[in-house]
């Protein structure tokens, strides 16, 4: 009966932020408001806050009512298709195994030309860095961790879908297990991993012909400061200095155009492993991070906007 009743708050949930969206728009539709219209923080900080209602961390029974709820918020956005990848993987301490689903919304499948937007959706379930022993075992809120990316791209999405030309077409991909790992041995990021086994085996045509890749981790917190990620500057330099550029020009002081002290393995390693060159947009120092204090009051409209805003700005610059 508690299943149920979730499932039914979950599916209540998905209307109303579907009546948010509105109905997704479209190039054939010129009047739709998405087409002159920037990049919200305010929704997608609504969003944000709602997404936290969608229990998502491994091994929570509620999850897979979360991830169809996460599937048509896709649709909402204006995939016109969503495929699933089902894929599992194990805790490295305890040998525990998880199934996972990650998610490709297709937008405009049938484009001559193609990118790929990303964030991974699951919610970390252990909370190793929290100052209390007690908690450590229990999953975190993850407000910045595992919200604020998708967030921001089920915003975007949107706008890109009335804003670009109609030969140009996108896959947002939502990826499960990126916290599979434990500090000191990975392995991390499995829902990447198992798309970049997949494409290599010839599946998922439109992210395979993919000219780039954008992901987002981390990109909510209130004193946002985004270093230029190492990895991301071997693998598409030209990308990354062109969204940089546009968030400075923009004035969002958030994009700060020096390079991390190290590089970082995340989701944009295993896609540019596959032959899509990706960056990540992410700010690491992040004192929450892994802690039960990752919660909605650490997140803020302003950096959710300086983020969506940039990237609309971005990608509209590459197709005028």
């Amino acid at each position: 009966m508690r299943q149920r009743a979730h499932r039914w708050k979950l599916r209540a949930l998905v209307a109303v932020l579907g009546l948010a969206c509105g109905r997704p728009p479209t190039p054939a539709d010129p009047g739709s408001p998405a087409a002159g219209r920037g990049f919200s923080g305010a929704a997608a900080h609504a969003r944000l806050a709602a997404l936290m209602q969608l229990p998502r961390a491994l091994g929570d029974p509620r999850r897979a009512a979360s991830i169809d709820a996460l599937a048509e918020l896709l649709r909402a956005a204006g995939a016109s298709s969503v495929e699933r990848l089902e894929h599992s993987g194990e805790d490295p301490w305890t040998g525990e195994r998880f199934a996972m689903t990650t998610l490709i919304g297709s937008v405009r499948p049938a484009a001559s030309q193609q990118f790929v937007l990303a964030s991974h959706f699951d919610v970390r379930p252990w909370a190793e860095s929290d100052p209390d022993p007690a908690r450590r075992d229990r999953a975190i809120p993850g407000a910045n961790d595992g919200s604020s990316g998708v967030a921001v791209l089920l915003e975007l999405a949107p706008l890109l879908l009335a804003q670009l030309p109609a030969e140009v077409g996108f896959s947002v991909i939502l990826f499960d297990g990126e916290e599979l790992g434990r500090p000191g041995v990975g392995p991390y990021c499995a829902g990447s991993r198992a798309l970049a086994d997949a494409l290599v085996a010839g599946r998922f045509p439109g992210v395979r012909a993919a000219r780039f890749g954008v992901v987002l981790d981390m990109v909510g917190d209130r004193d946002l400061q985004l270093l230029q990620e190492p990895n991301s500057r071997r693998a598409a330099p030209e990308l990354l200095t062109a969204i940089w550029s546009a968030g400075q020009a923009a004035g969002h002081r958030q994009f700060v155009a020096t390079p991390m002290p190290q590089p970082l393995i995340d989701d944009h390693v295993p896609l540019t492993r596959a032959g899509v060159p990706s960056i990540l947009i992410i700010d690491y120092s992040y004192p929450p991070w892994h802690t039960h204090a990752d919660d909605l009051d650490q997140v803020a409209a302003s950096s959710l906007e300086a983020v969506g805003e940039t990237l609309r700005v971005a990608l509209r610059a590459r197709w005028p």
